[in-house]
């Protein structure tokens, strides 16, 4: 008896699993089933979202597929600007912040952006789950499920982070922000790969700047201590200790 009402079981699992609702006004989708944690993403009226597995009463568990965006510590970036496998991607540039997700196998990962310190900005695609408040978004059945790309929040053009840019490949020239000093110093690096680098307020590099490609129809002497925005690809340097900006545009902020 109990084999011949297992095929119903399972349906009624995958059904359950793989229901849909249709968002009537615009909600946040939350990392956690607080309406204190992180915003994964925010969604319009009329988006439909899938929702699978449990929650907690006054919450939904919802599954999105899409790019979203976060931050990871430079040992967890390969030479080829990726998320390594089991390496952490957080919701803000420091140790302590949430996970957003781990890198497995088969993600796809790229850097765009400095963050400052030993952190930078990454974009990811994969499927995450969130949570809908749903006294906020009154949730209303939908027949057929149909998956939703993620909206991710803009980035900060703060210094060290990249204005919103469109594309998917590390190739793509980024506005960068900071401020450009020689990066020569007697005692502390006196014989840097590269003659300038940008710095965040504290002074810490976060980035050697390439100027090779860099047109200017002014001396770039009147650049130098400076707060000014770069816009250019992003690289690791040889020896892959370090970031290298290869600049196409230089100009005072």
């Amino acid at each position: 008896m109990k084999t011949k009402f297992l095929p119903f079981l399972l349906l009624a699992a995958t059904v359950r699993l793989l229901a849909a609702d249709l968002l009537p006004s615009d909600a946040a989708v939350f990392l956690q089933p607080d309406p204190k944690s992180h915003v994964l993403v925010r969604l319009k009226a009329g988006n439909t979202v899938i929702y699978t597995g449990d929650a907690p009463a006054g919450w939904r568990r919802v599954e999105l597929s899409g790019s979203f965006e976060g931050y990871a510590h430079n040992r967890d970036i390969t030479k080829g600007l990726e998320v390594r496998e089991g390496g952490n991607i957080l919701t803000a540039p420091k140790k302590d912040a949430p996970v957003l997700t781990v890198g497995q196998e088969g993600d796809k990962s790229e850097v765009v952006g400095l963050a400052g310190g030993d952190y930078v900005q990454v974009k990811f695609t994969k499927k995450l789950q969130g949570f809908v408040a749903t006294g906020a978004a009154n949730l209303a059945p939908e027949v057929r499920p149909v998956p939703v790309a993620a909206v991710p929040v803009a980035p900060s053009t703060a210094v060290g982070r990249p204005a919103q840019v469109t594309g998917n490949s590390v190739d793509l020239p980024r506005l960068f922000a900071g401020r450009l000093v020689l990066a020569r110093r007697p005692f502390v690096n006196p014989n840097p790969a590269y003659e300038y680098q940008l710095v965040d307020n504290s002074g810490r590099r976060f980035a050697y700047v390439d100027t090779k490609r860099l047109l200017l129809t002014d001396k770039i002497e009147a650049y130098l201590d400076r707060a000014v925005s770069v816009t250019g690809t992003i690289r690791n340097s040889v020896d892959g200790k370090d970031l290298v900006i290869s600049a196409e545009s230089l100009s005072l902020k």
